[in-house]
């Protein structure tokens, strides 16, 4: 009966280690499960902001962009406006020279008017002095 009864007794001893271990093994693999749940939202989180940095540079990249473009039809405008000065100047310098060359015209043609004047004064006074002689 003694032995019957510590047989019993390790047969339950046995039973309770063996739920001891269930219990650990089973915390163990809730602990695992949950550092792999743990690492898993790391990575995603790591995901999201590698794509959010992305995102944030493909924003700065296109500004970049836009602000050059800008820039650059700026500089186009710029330059038209210098060569539409530029042209503006040489139509002026051009309508400069045509009233300085009808300036010069109208000041040879009243020296010239002025010439015959006092060649005629000075025909009219030798043929007034031939008939004077004569």
């Amino acid at each position: 009966n003694e032995e019957d009864n510590d047989e019993d007794n390790d047969d339950e001893d046995e039973d309770e280690e063996s739920d001891e271990d269930e219990d650990l093994a089973e915390e163990d693999n809730e602990e695992d499960n949950d550092e792999d749940n743990d690492d898993e939202d790391e990575d995603l989180a790591e995901e999201d902001n590698e794509e959010d940095n992305d995102e944030d540079n493909d924003d700065e990249d296109e500004d970049l962009a836009e602000e050059d473009n800008e820039e650059d039809n700026d500089e186009d405008n710029d330059d038209e406006d210098e060569d539409e000065e530029s042209l503006a100047e040489e139509d002026n310098e051009e309508d400069n020279d045509e009233d300085n060359d009808d300036e010069d015209e109208d000041l040879a043609e009243e020296d010239n008017e002025e010439d015959n004047d006092e060649d005629n004064e000075d025909n009219d006074e030798d043929n007034d002095d031939e008939d004077e002689d004569e």
